[in-house]
């Protein structure tokens, strides 16, 4: 995960929890907004995104993709 990766994922855990503290979603749905900020946070903090690695997906470029452009 990149330094892009985590900073944006930071940013819409912070949004995503101003948006329940303020009081602007609530019940169910601002629960579910707890869980997902807290999941954002948790993959910004340590770079590791389970979503990432159970899709097999990467941002990082590997040595054969530099040299492919």
């Amino acid at each position: 995960m990149n330094n892009f990766d985590r900073i944006t994922r930071f940013i819409v855990a912070l949004l995503l929890l101003s948006l329940y503290f303020f009081g602007n979603v609530g019940g169910y749905i601002g629960i579910l907004l707890i869980v997902i900020s807290s999941l954002f946070s948790f993959a910004s903090i340590t770079a590791f995104c389970p979503f990432y690695k159970s899709t097999n997906l990467s941002t990082y470029k590997t040595s054969k993709e530099f040299l492919d452009e």
